[in-house]
């Protein structure tokens, strides 16, 4: 069976957006289709929203409430509870473009053996919307996660699907709060094929409260992330070969939004960190000056 979509819509205070999500979601055509939200202990309206929409949409529309857990969790509920073979995680800020499903359900069978299903999507920020197509896709699994490590495939929640039989092995971490979808996009990339569709999915929604900003909650996590990776059984023996220069680049991420933040101590630890694991690195103009300024800004 490689027909149908389940769209899982995770949802944390989204009172004031959710129904966008959801109503773009129940709109889609050309495919079979279910929906399904998880209100992970919302303390706004989002409880009173979604019953008044899945009174109106009960053929379609499912609503489960569970307490507190993270995104990670919602989502693995998600996995268990839907029933389609391919499934496409919503953020509740964001929304599916018109006839998103009918382009990925051509996709999924044009490549009947395709596991993962790219598109494209807008960026918008404050009112105004950019394309951001999708990169190629190789039928190389080591070039897609290499390609994919170094950010030059980017992957976005609402703008892919992934077949049902992926979560067979692999599963989000309820640990990580936050860049929790790159280890479960890494694992499936290194272990399944992957093709791009150049059609748009979904409108990414950009705002200066979201989670993606969230730079404590980047620190929590931190070299972390690296772990969660790499230290997965299902992840094949030659990946780590991508380790280490995976973990030169996301210290340079930590440490350019520890900079941007003004969060000049982390900047001084992170740069002692990526001094000791590639000086070459280090000493590049760019990132001396972010040291010297952060001895300066104390």
């Amino acid at each position: 069976m490689n027909s149908g979509f389940s769209v899982v819509i995770p949802a944390y205070n989204y009172g004031h957006c959710v129904e966008r999500a959801v109503l773009s979601a129940l709109n889609q055509s050309g495919a079979d289709f279910e929906v399904l939200v998880v209100n992970d202990g919302s303390t706004d309206d989002t409880d009173a929203v979604m019953r008044r929409l899945q009174a109106r949409h009960s053929s379609t529309l499912r609503y489960i409430n569970q307490e507190n857990q993270g995104v990670s969790a919602a989502r693995n509920l998600g996995v268990r509870e839907t029933r389609y073979p391919w499934l496409l995680f919503l953020d509740a800020d964001d929304e599916l473009c018109p006839d998103a499903l009918r382009a990925l359900q051509t996709c999924a069978n044009d490549n009947v053996d395709a596991r993962l299903l790219v598109g494209g999507h807008y960026s918008c920020v404050d009112g105004g919307c950019s394309e951001s197509r999708p990169e190629p896709v190789s039928r190389d699994c080591r070039k897609n996660l290499s390609a994919y490590l170094d950010k030059r495939l980017s992957l976005s929640n609402g703008a892919c699907a992934m077949h049902r039989q992926v979560f067979n092995d692999i599963h989000y971490d309820p640990d990580l709060r936050h860049t929790e979808d790159l280890p479960v996009f890494a694992k499936v990339l290194a272990n399944f094929p992957a093709v791009a569709t150049p059609a748009l999915l979904a409108r990414i929604h950009k705002h200066p409260d979201s989670r993606r900003h969230d730079v404590n909650a980047a620190l929590v996590v931190g070299m972390a992330l690296e772990e969660a990776i790499f230290d997965d059984p299902v992840m094949p023996s030659w990946a780590q070969t991508l380790r280490k220069p995976y973990r030169v680049r996301r210290l340079l991420s930590l440490l350019k939004i520890c900079y941007q933040a003004r969060r000049f101590s982390e900047v001084r630890q992170l740069y002692g960190q990526l001094m000791r694991v590639a000086p070459g690195v280090a000493i590049q103009p760019r990132y001396v000056r972010r040291f010297i300024m952060s001895l300066v800004k104390r």
